[in-house]
């Protein structure tokens, strides 16, 4: 996205910049909704998936995360 930004004209330094990826934290419940299976399997991939400042390559010392768990 910085790449893209600065193909525009923006120059922004990542040394410089706050960013707030997502918060990514799931867990399962008995309430009525999702079916049980589908809850366990979404909280599955959520803990396994790469996380969003590796894969952007975002610096971890300008990363602010904030979030909260919800129950499915």
């Amino acid at each position: 996205m910085l790449t893209r930004l600065r193909e525009k004209g923006m120059n922004l330094d990542p040394m410089s910049t706050t960013f707030l990826p997502e918060p990514r934290d799931a867990d399962p419940s008995k309430k009525p909704g999702m079916a049980i299976w589908r809850e366990k399997l979404f909280a599955l991939m959520v803990r396994n998936a790469q996380r969003p400042t590796d894969y952007f390559r975002i610096p971890v010392k300008r990363v602010v995360e904030l979030g909260m768990q919800v129950r499915l």
